[in-house]
């Protein structure tokens, strides 16, 4: 009976601090309770990635690559929870560090279980060089689709065909025109090549005006207004022409193929007169020298 009088004796903000203090160890403990529980959670073995599988590219260093992801997977997030716990691998960290090495494209990076992530991509491959200048060896590389990825080394020889922009300077992250006007481009080297005339250098304007340079000497003028399939055809005609059948890599200054059917021809590499040739359809086989 003393006991219940004591209790009942306790003063009502004991009462209160007492319910305080339990309630505040209850969340204390709840609290520790979950950090040990993420702790050991977020180490268990089945989802701690230990397996860097690399894909894709047909000279690029995977071992380099691979260890770039691996440093990416070191340490932890605020020192608690480790990088390699599968749900919350550093996904957008390993992007960006395998997207600095030179070359790569097309990046896809993936869990494939608890313990695997696996990277794919693609490798830029060179296709082309963007120059300063027709005599310049200050180029970088183009792809296939004219994006300029990566500086070239002083290159010597015809192994790439070569772009000049008379506006811009070649700069690695841009394309040297439009995608769309390189592959029209593309397109007209590959016409000509199969016609026996090959393409050493580019250069290109604002305006959409090209001027091929042929291994041998000469230079073809063109619009990018024009279909190449066209261009081409009237080319065609007027080489195969009576007046011009001789014309050979080397034989002339210029033939400017910008106008349609009507086709301006400078046979001599230091002559100042030009003739016009008209073609009757981009199909003709003949030609007739314009007056």
């Amino acid at each position: 009976m003393k006991s219940r009088s004591y209790l009942r004796r306790i003063d009502p903000n004991t009462k209160v601090l007492l319910k305080r203090i339990f309630s505040g160890m209850l969340a204390i403990s709840a609290v520790a309770l979950l950090l040990t529980a993420v702790w050991y959670g977020t180490r268990v073995d089945s989802l701690t990635i230990t397996n860097v599988e690399v894909t894709g590219g047909e000279t690029i260093d995977h071992k380099a690559v691979r260890r770039l992801i691996e440093t990416e997977l070191e340490g932890e997030y605020a020192g608690f929870i480790p990088r390699r716990f599968a749900w919350f691998y550093p996904h957008d960290d390993i992007k960006n560090a395998v997207a600095q090495v030179k070359r790569i494209d097309s990046i896809e990076v993936a869990r494939v279980d608890g313990r695997t992530v696996q990277v794919t991509f693609d490798e830029f491959l060179p296709y082309a060089l963007w120059c300063a200048s027709v005599t310049e060896n200050t180029c970088v590389f183009l792809d296939e689709t004219g994006y300029a990825y990566a500086q070239a080394p002083d290159l010597n020889g015809g192994s790439f065909l070569r772009y000049v922009h008379l506006s811009d300077e070649p700069t690695v992250g841009q394309n040297v025109v439009a995608t769309e006007d390189f592959a029209l481009l593309t397109q007209l080297t590959e016409l000509l090549a199969q016609a026996g005339w090959i393409v050493s250098h580019v250069e290109i304007d604002s305006v959409r005006d090209a001027f091929l340079h042929i291994v041998g000497g000469g230079e073809f003028k063109v619009t990018l207004t024009q279909p190449p399939s066209e261009t081409v055809e009237n080319l065609m005609v007027v080489l195969t022409s009576p007046d011009f059948e001789d014309i050979q890599p080397g034989t002339f200054q210029y033939i400017d193929l910008r106008f349609g059917n009507k086709v301006f021809v400078n046979e001599e590499p230091d002559s100042a007169v030009e003739e016009g040739v008209e073609t009757e359809t981009a199909t003709s086989s003949e030609a007739a020298i314009q007056e």
